[in-house]
């Protein structure tokens, strides 16, 4: 029986490993789904792979790793569209249309990670774990990401005389990540406060506009 076993792991190895991990992938996010990130186990995501749990090893050193890489792709996912969604903010005619662009970019972002409603669950339980190094490690490398990609288009709505040249884009990129894992937590907490989905646009107009009165 052991032989037979290895013989397996051997031929998912060689003939299939591009597929055998992402069956891998598809089974956490199903495990990781029902049970949270600290209750599954590699077991149990082998079992849903109808893989063996050697099969898991070649492609993920850990549950940790395994888990990481779930979040990096669905980052991937969920930052891709931000390139075309920044262009049509910038081609908007009037200073309005901009205002309103933005928000649609901001609002479709969140609407991508709440697709699936346990991933902000999933994801904020594990920036709960960060007294682990390796899994502060992974989770400072996104963080990193998303602010180079919040500085990134702080620079073009510079560069396109939209907003205040004298912003400072860190400052500006940190706000940003600070707003949307806001958000996560809000609609995990208390998801009817988005029901109206109005609350982004709000959102975007009062950081727009400022919080000084306007002048008479």
């Amino acid at each position: 029986m052991p032989l037979c076993r290895k013989k397996r792991v051997v031929t998912e190895r060689r003939e299939q490993p591009s597929e055998s991990r992402e069956r891998i992938l598809a089974a956490a996010v199903s495990v990781f789904a029902r049970k949270g990130f600290q209750r599954a186990s590699l077991d149990e995501i082998a079992a849903e792979a109808e893989l063996t749990k050697g099969a898991i090893y070649w492609h993920f050193r850990s549950k940790n790793d395994l888990f990481t890489s779930l979040l990096q792709y669905r980052f991937q996912q969920h930052t891709a569209p931000m390139a075309g969604d920044l262009e049509r903010a910038l081609a908007a005619p009037t200073a309005l249309a901009r205002q309103q662009a933005i928000a649609t970019m901001l609002r479709d972002m969140l609407n991508r990670f709440h697709d699936n409603a346990d991933w902000p669950r999933l994801y904020l339980e594990f920036v709960s774990r960060t007294r682990d190094e390796q899994i502060a490690d992974s989770m400072a490398h996104l963080y990193s990401h998303g602010r180079l990609l919040a500085k990134d288009m702080v620079a073009r709505l510079v560069e396109a005389g939209i907003t205040d040249p004298d912003l400072d884009a860190d400052t500006v990129s940190i706000f940003w990540c600070a707003l949307i894992d806001g958000f996560m937590l809000a609609w995990v907490m208390k998801p009817e406060t988005f029901a109206d989905g109005q609350l982004v646009e709000r959102t975007v107009a009062m950081l727009w506009n400022g919080l000084a009165p306007k002048s008479a």
